[in-house]
Parts: structure tokens; sequence; C-alpha cells
């Protein structure tokens, strides 16, 4: 089932953003739509910008549409900030999506270690594991596949320079984890690549590996290249 992305009101502006642009953000943003005023965000931010720092990024953030000043309800001379609505959907985009990676990678971590425990595995666990791999790897790339939509609905800019290192760290954990669980038994990391390869042209993947690797590909990847082999026999 296809998954229906929302067209977000506003599109940012073109202006790069660099790790201080994102503390800041991370700064302003964690208070919602209540925002806070420019004086005790300055506080907060004060171990990684200046006063004057602050101001200069503040304003350059609302003007490619990432932050807003709103009057303050109790003392309408002063002005607060906030995220703009489409940066605070944004926000909780990314918590929702590093929220996902954190529960897939405890689950595929619990069954490493499952597996590792029981050593010898069934042909009935092995295909039981091996839908479940298929299962998470396709969350994992259905999770991913929001930056690709969110750089075509905002820009290049803001996928790259603020969606991506929001969840980047969170993905390689899930990465990490996914390659412990189908190296925890080889015959499940058999299994596996050889479901994975089922409909792949042998030829090709071949062609492709030794174009990346010369003949340098017997050398760095030895089983890797038997088991082509032991494929392409068998077809």
């Amino acid at each position: 089932m296809s998954v229906q992305i929302p067209q977000l009101p506003v599109v940012f502006g073109p202006g790069r953003l660099d790790s201080v642009d994102r503390q800041i953000l991370d700064a302003i943003c964690k208070h919602g739509r209540e925002g806070q005023s420019f004086n005790k965000l300055v506080v907060e931010v004060e171990p990684m910008a200046s006063r004057s720092t602050f101001a200069l990024r503040a304003k350059r953030l609302e003007k490619l549409k990432y932050v807003e000043r709103f009057p303050d309800g109790k003392n309408k001379q002063m002005r607060r900030i906030r995220g703009s609505p489409t940066m605070l959907l944004l926000t909780r985009i990314a918590s929702g999506m590093k929220s996902q990676c954190g529960e897939l990678e405890s689950a595929m971590r619990e069954r490493t270690e499952s597996i590792r425990a029981m050593r010898v595995l069934s042909s009935e666990e092995i295909n039981k594991q091996v839908e479940f791999i298929e299962q998470a790897d396709a969350r994992v790339k259905g999770i991913f596949s929001l930056v690709g939509v969110y750089a075509v609905n905002l820009g290049e800019t803001a996928a790259g320079d603020l969606i991506l290192p929001m969840v980047v760290e969170d993905f390689r954990k899930l990465n990490s984890a996914l390659a412990s669980l189908l190296t925890s038994n080889p015959k499940l990391m058999r299994t596996a690549a050889d479901k994975k390869l089922a409909g792949v042209p042998l030829d090709r993947l071949r062609d492709d590996f030794r174009y990346a690797f010369g003949t340098e590909m017997e050398r760095v990847l030895p089983k890797f290249s038997k088991h082509l082999e032991k494929l392409s026999r068998t077809e």
C-alpha cells in the first residue's frame, strides 16, 4: 500500500544550512507553537552561538521560512520566535522516523542474539527469519525514501542539510543491526542472499562486481565469487 505524503504549504528558501543552523532550529522548535522569546533563546544557544550570531542566524532562517516571529500574547511589544508550520511538521516527522528506526533496530538486535544462542536453525526457522529480514529491509527503504520525497517537495537543500542529518545516525545504526542479523548464521545469510538474487541476471551482477573490483574480485570477495559461479551452474 502506497503512503500518501501531504503537500506541505511552504517551500523553504535556497540558502544552505550548517550544524549551527540545525542546533539553533532544534532549540527554537522544541518550544513548538508557543515559541520562545529572543532573550531566552540566546541563553539556550549560548554554548554554540553568541547573541550577535544568534540574531543574524535567526534573521536569515526567518527569511528562508524556517522560523517566524509573532507578537507575545502578554506583552504586545515583545515578539516571540518559533518554527514555521512546515518546519515544526518536519521536526515531528523526523522524530517519528527516528522512533521507527529505534524500534526496528531493537527488534533486529533481539533476533540476532536469539539466533546466535540457537546456533543451529531449522529450515522453518531460517525461512521465518528471512521473511522478517525482507520486511525489515522494506521498512528501512520506506523510511529512507521519505528523504527523497521531501527533496522533491521542499528542495534538495532542506532534504540534504536539514532532514538527512536529523536521521542519518539512526540509519547507520539500523544498517549495522541488519548486517549483524544477516551474518548471525551462515545458512541464514546464504538463504537470504539467494532469495535476494532470485531473478537477477547473474552475468550482469558478475560484470558489475568485476567492473568495480577488476581482477581483484576473486581475491577480495572469494566466497561471493564462488557463490555466483555455483548459482550460475544451477540456472
